[in-house]
């Protein structure tokens, strides 16, 4: 997903990618601060629940660099 990001030939193109690349994570963000509020939380004790919308955005970040997309 970066790298497609870097490859971009106009400014056109840029914005568009990172316009998709910025939806994907904030789609990302909802979806892990559900499934970490509701699937992970409950059985795993030592972990607590994902309060803001932020905190979701940024763990969905760091995903999403660390996996390399």
């Amino acid at each position: 997903m970066f790298a497609g990001l870097m490859k971009s030939t106009s400014p056109a193109d840029f914005a568009t990618k990172l316009i998709f690349v910025l939806i994907t994570i904030i789609i990302s963000a909802f979806v892990l601060r559900f499934l970490w509020n509701k699937a992970l939380v409950p059985y795993v004790t030592v972990l607590r629940p994902i309060g803001t919308l932020l905190d979701a955005f940024l763990l969905a970040l760091a995903i999403s660099v660390i996996r390399g997309y």
